[in-house]
């Protein structure tokens, strides 16, 4: 980068008609030979090998692809060996160049998600480590917002509200804590001690073999799930009634609850158990084995 802007105020002071010892002190740069990289008559040089490739271009349009590709036929690492050393200063320039095109951008963005639909996640990914590294990224996303906002008031409640709609933000967030809870057994997360142990109770019944995230254990459904799904027959929620807080609970009106959002996702012929204390868990569980038996039948 400081090359091309040494070059170009040799250029602009060249256009002004000052002598090559003028511009020597003027830059503070030695007079030098067309040999000698940094001095002005070596400037003055790049300055007329441009001039002479841009007419060259326009007699030829494709004289550098031809023989671009013929030097990385003949020599494979050249392209890999230019694109690191002058790659930067070449985004660098277009960066600047360009910066304010809009459409541009658009154009190119939808280019290269023909080729590959991940590529804005993946470097959107790869931005977000960088700044993670260097500490930047907690003060980047905060200017962005602020930005956003400035540009687009509405812009981040409406994403908000679209995210909301899309993907159950508060089940996402329950189910990242769970995986940092200490509840674990056979490989699975739980949201309490308690929720453990009765599931370890479900496999010393012979309930189910093993308890697996999302097939038999947290059963999503809609925007909610379900604790624990036995052979794909009965649903059972071990949930101790809320005593306190805004909502008050009783096993009965929890029931409700869960058997309305079963009903309402098509699992009205399937049975629920709600279980809310321990004590009460081994009645429970035989009675939900005598229930197996008698679906089988």
């Amino acid at each position: 980068m400081k090359h091309v802007e040494m070059r170009d105020r040799v250029g602009t002071l060249l256009r002004k008609d000052l002598s090559i010892d003028e511009i020597s002190k003027k830059l503070s740069i030695p007079v030098g030979t067309r040999y000698q990289k940094g001095s002005v008559k070596w400037y003055k040089y790049c300055l007329v090998a441009k001039e002479n490739q841009k007419r060259a271009i326009e007699k030829h349009s494709d004289l550098y692809s031809r023989a671009g590709k013929i030097a990385q036929q003949k020599h494979p690492w050249l392209g890999r060996m230019l694109g690191k050393k002058y790659g930067p200063i070449q985004g660098k320039i277009n960066a600047k160049r360009l910066k304010g095109n809009s459409d541009y951008f658009s154009k190119m963005a939808k280019k290269l998600h023909k080729i590959n639909i991940n590529h804005s996640r993946d470097n959107m990914r790869k931005a977000h480590e960088t700044m993670k590294k260097k500490g930047t990224f907690i003060e980047h996303q905060r200017k962005a917002a602020l930005k956003c906002m400035e540009k687009n008031p509405g812009q981040l409640k409406n994403m908000s509200k679209v995210a909301h709609e899309k993907y159950s933000l508060a089940l996402l967030a329950l189910e990242s804590k769970r995986r940092n809870y200490p509840y674990r057994f056979m490989n699975c997360s739980f949201d309490s001690n308690e929720e453990m142990i009765f599931c370890e109770k479900l496999v010393e019944f012979g309930l189910i073999e093993r308890p697996i995230e999302g097939l038999n254990v947290h059963f999503r459904i809609g925007r909610s799930h379900v604790d624990f799904f036995i052979q794909n027959r009965i649903f059972i929620e071990y949930h101790p009634p809320r005593k306190f807080g805004r909502v008050i609970e009783t096993e009965e009106s929890y029931h409700n609850d869960r058997r309305s959002l079963l009903n309402a996702y098509g699992f009205s012929n399937y049975p629920l158990i709600v279980v809310s204390n321990l004590r009460e868990a081994e009645d429970k569980l035989m009675n939900v084995k005598k229930l197996i038996q008698n679906l089988e039948n």
